[in-house]
């Protein structure tokens, strides 16, 4: 009869050896799924990449133009992109709002956000445009919102000094429901989008560089909305919408993160901030299109883009990029009187938030007012 000591390691071996067999079938079945994947995405003629992330895939708070490439791709390839939560992932349930608020001194001028990249695109030049196809998000299990005190920081918020406490409120996100629950009675439907969705610096942005560096190639804070797209906060940038973003820097040098999960116009700083298992994008090089700013397609609108300092500004951007939009479309001719006329009448535009240092208008064009010839 075996001892009991010779029993106990059979039975320990024997469930050591079916987890082994049951990791090495996952391993497996996940290698098929993947296999799977990339002949799917290879018919429309792409390649499939997946990029964690990890402290060495992730950058908090900055866009670093000589941050080396943690994925090359082609044009035409499709990437999953995996986000983590704010300052690479120290906010989670349970955070204080006290140590968000020395997360938030950790980092001096650079942005709370944490951002996956760069991507770099093969034949991406600068003056070239990057087309970015959201097509499918993946959010993970819980988000949270928060303001900062604004005895502190009496200029981050739209009523920061009305609010002189902090707060923060964690929620669970149901994905099968797509909902959240605010509090008893009150239910949010989700949303996701990502907050800030990049190409390199602008060279020539007037943002300030990390560490007061006169370089205009050092390091830029996600902090601010630019040319090149980066904290942008609109929330139409959802599953099935289309980014085009002027290309700076060789190779586009793509970031993802700030994930968020229902936004309205940000008003107390944060929206519904969260993180995704996978964002899935198409990234395409466009060398047939010039662009000073970056706009959205979705499938109701052409959506143009407009961000400064000063909001009165960021309007006269966005309505200008609108004009020039409608003007130079191929549907039906416009001369510019005709386009101001005609964005008088059906367009829209919106503040997208206020809380970014750079304030942000949106113009969305629908596209219903084009009809076909009869």
């Amino acid at each position: 009869m075996a001892h009991p000591k010779t029993k106990k390691r059979i039975v320990i071996g024997i469930a050591v050896l079916a987890l082994l067999v049951s990791a090495g079938l996952y391993a497996v079945a996940q290698q098929l799924e993947e296999s799977k994947r990339d002949r799917i995405i290879a018919v429309s003629g792409g390649k499939y990449h997946v990029l964690p992330a990890t402290l060495e895939t992730t950058q908090w708070g900055w866009l670093d133009p000589k941050e080396p490439p943690k994925l090359v791709v082609n044009s035409g390839d499709v990437v999953a992109v995996e986000t983590m939560m704010h300052a690479h992932n120290k906010i989670q349930p349970g955070t204080t709002i006290e140590e968000i608020v020395a997360l938030r001194k950790a980092n001096p001028g650079g942005g709370p956000h944490t951002v996956t990249g760069p991507i770099y695109v093969n034949e991406a030049e600068p003056g070239d445009v990057m087309e970015i196809r959201i097509l499918k998000i993946v959010p993970k299990a819980f988000g949270f919102n928060f303001n900062l005190p604004g005895k502190e920081f009496p200029t981050i918020g739209a009523l920061a000094p009305e609010f002189p406490d902090g707060f923060v409120k964690y929620f669970y996100l149901d994905w099968e429901k797509r909902q959240a629950e605010f509090k008893p009675c009150v239910v949010i439907d989700l949303q996701p989008f990502p907050g800030t969705l990049a190409v390199g610096i602008d060279p020539n942005d007037p943002s300030p560089r990390k560490g007061g560096a006169k370089d205009p190639m050092a390091p830029v804070s996600t902090l601010r909305p630019w040319k090149n797209a980066s904290n942008m906060d609109i929330n139409e940038l959802q599953e099935g919408t289309i980014l085009f973003v002027p290309i700076f820097l060789k190779g586009a040098l793509v970031w993802v993160g700030d994930a968020h999960c229902r936004q309205g116009t940000e008003l107390n700083l944060t929206a519904l901030e969260c993180a995704y298992r996978d964002i899935v994008m198409q990234l395409i090089v466009r060398k047939d299109m010039k662009l000073e700013w970056p706009r959205l397609e979705t499938k109701t609108h052409w959506i143009l883009m407009g961000y400064d300092e000063d909001l009165n500004k960021a309007v006269v951007i966005a309505a200008r990029e609108m004009i020039d939009f409608l003007s130079k479309q191929k549907m039906v001719p416009l001369d510019r009187y005709e386009a101001y006329s005609l964005a008088s009448i059906t367009t829209n535009c919106v503040v997208t938030q206020v809380v970014n240092v750079r304030k942000g208008v949106h113009c969305m064009v629908p596209k219903s007012i084009f009809v076909a010839k009869k």
